[in-house]
């Protein structure tokens, strides 16, 4: 009975509205979805990047994950410091870390820089990365001996591929060991 004098109302509304011989409001244009490929797919149309700019693309899996998520921190240019989104990633992958379920597992961290420096400096830059994030996870109550560090330096990276950026490759991969990493696998 409520709803129908909800219903009611509405309609005395616009029959009062229409009386008063004012139009609806307009609306604005509908919003034109670029035309698809032969398949029905759509291929995005990404803005050109300026010289060191990064392209990241971020999700978030939410509480119900169950095993500790995949974290990769990114870094600026020639640098080793961290992102604010990446510290606050690192800090709940440590806690997820020392979870009992997860005390038995260790940490490989390996330090990745684009390819654009010098091959000694990209290793060095590399382990400095990786030793960042070393330090970050120890701040955050892991355990150093649970951590090993190494740096891949400039070797695989991809930036000047069209499929990727330089930001892709100024990264540490954050691999858990002694046991499965994978979403929706339970640890062993």
């Amino acid at each position: 009975m409520h709803i129908a004098s909800i219903r009611c109302g509405v309609a005395a509304a616009v029959l009062v509205y229409c009386a008063l011989g004012c139009s609806p409001p307009k609306q604005g244009p509908a919003a034109k979805l670029p035309t698809p490929n032969a398949q029905g797919e759509y291929s995005p149309d990404w803005p050109d990047l300026g010289r060191d700019a990064d392209r990241f693309i971020t999700f978030e899996l939410g509480d119900s994950y169950e095993t500790c998520r995949r974290v990769s921190p990114k870094f600026p240019f020639d640098s080793a410091h961290t992102r604010a989104q990446d510290r606050a990633q690192l800090r709940a992958f440590a806690a997820c870390m020392n979870d009992p379920t997860m005390t038995n597992r260790t940490i490989l961290l390996v330090g990745r820089a684009d390819d654009r420096g010098p091959t000694g400096y990209n290793r060095e830059l590399g382990m400095k990365r990786a030793q960042r994030i070393e330090q970050l996870l120890i701040d955050n109550g892991l355990s150093a001996s649970r951590i090993q560090v190494k740096s891949a330096g400039e070797s695989g990276a991809e930036g000047q591929s069209p499929a990727s950026s330089y930001g892709y490759d100024r990264r540490v991969d954050v691999i858990v060991t002694g046991g499965a990493h994978a979403p929706g696998v339970q640890p062993s």
